[in-house]
């Protein structure tokens, strides 16, 4: 068996340098490299720290484990561990104990853990791909790390990521072209409440003994407004949805089987109720149909219609972690019914959405791609001379489901309803409904905006009770007093004899 070899005594036994004997550690080796020294530290009256320097240089070694073993009679008189937790170790540790208190809904969970692997693992590494130790991490390496996720899709790594992804094997594409080059103010801002739990729980837990809190740098960009569909656009996209759903006109040709038929009457029902309630995708993503109170009544409209509306409770594991009542717009109570009438799984447990998965008892889980089905519809709608359809709007931004909740919002806005109770009904803030759908203001409010004051009409001659010209009148006090001269008044006054009548 292995033993000390060359043993040498620091600070009365508390740091000790060793050797091992290579030759009893592997016998039927015939070679060996040169010896690596190993540090046995004691921190502590029974912690003892048994591990390799990866030096072979003794002055080297000595150095690397002097420093170890002030870095960690520190920690013990911090209070922290003297677990060398690495931050790929911390990070899923604390991922599993996120996971086992069930403080994220599922969506919650897939970010974070693409998050995890995509960015802060494989930035928080070492020259050799290790990951980095926690107490290495320092506040300028922590800070450094904005300026290299936003330009990381520009890399060279980024760059050929996005033309081949290796874990996208066998799928049907391969690249990774929907990542944004710059990522936007909001993905910036996830990744700092993120990064800074990560690093809170490290502090907490003693794996981590400076205290730092990330800021991502000052985005000077304006908020502009949502992708959404324009009124002409909504119409054609409605128009060409119900083709799509049918297989008629300009998508007569396309070979579809029975899910894939399904499918699409899925995405045109699922469309319609999302134009009409503004629900995030995440939310309908979870709707049973017990969910749904239909044909609830409401007041006449300004048309006198009173079309029944239905009412939407959203459940407690989505976004918001909070239920609320939606109310919908009449169109969501009628595709709805529609859709249930047609839908296999309409009993009131069943998800409303759902994709082609099975669960244990045989019922589909909830849909996962169809957002890139309804991409794919919009790429294909004819648009004059417009090769991606409605994909992208006129400021080149790709547009997907979650613009259907925009285009919500502008509606709403557009029929006057106030910002305070769209933000209620769709489950955010005022602020946020300004910031991203304050252009709907100038419209709704057309008609205040572009009036002008005009010009009022002179006034026609008045005749008095006597039927004397007021005008007249005026012309004889102005000559009486001393403003007008004889010839002035008379010329005044003579239409107005010519206009008595004739005896």
């Amino acid at each position: 068996m292995a033993y000390y070899e060359n043993r040498i005594e620091h600070l009365d036994g508390d740091l000790i340098l060793y050797q091992r004997d290579l030759k009893t550690a592997v016998p039927n080796v015939k070679s060996h490299r040169k010896p690596t020294w190993y540090m046995k530290l004691r921190v502590g009256p029974r912690k003892f720290i048994n591990r390799s320097t990866k030096l072979t240089i003794y002055e080297e070694a000595y150095a690397f484990a002097r420093k170890e073993y002030n870095r960690l009679t520190n920690a013990v008189a911090l209070g922290h561990t003297l677990d060398d937790f690495t931050f790929e170790q911390h990070w899923d540790d604390w991922y599993q104990r996120n996971l086992n208190n069930h403080a994220w809904a599922e969506a919650r969970q897939r970010w974070h853990k693409n998050q995890a692997a995509r960015y802060y693992k494989e930035y928080f590494r070492y020259a050799d791909g290790s990951s980095m130790r926690m107490n290495d991490i320092t506040p300028l390496i922590a800070q450094a790390y904005w300026d290299w996720r936003i330009a990381y899709w520009s890399t060279r790594q980024g760059e050929k990521l996005s033309d081949y992804n290796p874990k996208r094997r066998g799928a049907k594409t391969t690249t990774t072209h929907n990542a944004v080059k710059v990522p936007s103010k909001k993905t910036l801002q996830m990744d700092q409440t993120a990064l800074n739990q990560i690093f809170h729980d490290a502090r907490e837990r003693g794996r981590l003994q400076q205290v730092f809190k990330l800021k991502p740098p000052t985005d000077s960009r304006p908020h502009n407004r949502r992708p959404h569909f324009e009124p002409a656009e909504q119409q054609s996209m409605t128009l060409y949805l119900r083709s799509f759903r049918d297989v008629k006109g300009h998508f007569k040709d396309d070979k579809v089987n029975a899910w894939h038929s399904l499918q699409r009457i899925q995405l045109y029902h699922f469309v319609i109720f999302m134009l009409n309630s503004g629900l995030r995708v995440g939310e309908a993503r979870e709707m049973r149909w017990r969910d749904i109170r239909f044909d609830v009544p409401h007041d006449k409209s300004d048309d006198g219609t009173s079309d029944p509306i239905c009412v939407v409770e959203v459940r407690k594991n989505t976004k918001k972690s909070q239920n609320r009542d939606v109310q919908t717009q009449p169109n969501a109570n009628k595709t709805l019914r529609e859709w249930r009438e047609k839908s296999p799984y309409a009993g009131e447990n069943d998800f409303v959405w759902f994709g082609q998965q099975k669960a244990d008892d045989g019922k589909p889980k909830p849909f996962t791609n169809l957002n890139k089905s309804f991409q794919h519809f919009l790429s294909r709608v004819p648009v004059d001379e417009m090769k991606d359809g409605l994909l992208f709007n006129k400021e080149g931004e790709k547009r997907s489901l979650y613009s259907l909740r925009h285009t919500y919002a502008t509606v709403r806005r557009h029929h006057g309803v106030s910002w305070e109770d769209l933000a209620l009904n769709m489950g955010c803030q005022r602020q946020q409904l300004e910031r991203h759908y304050d252009h709907s203001t100038s419209n709704s409010r057309r008609e205040n905006i572009v009036k002008t004051k005009r010009r009022a009409k002179t006034a026609e001659p008045v005749a008095d009770a006597t039927g004397v010209d007021a005008f007249a009148l005026e012309a004889v006090r102005r000559y009486q007093a001393g403003e007008l001269d004889e010839a002035t008044m008379l010329a005044i006054l003579r239409p107005a004899k010519q206009t008595e009548p004739a005896e």
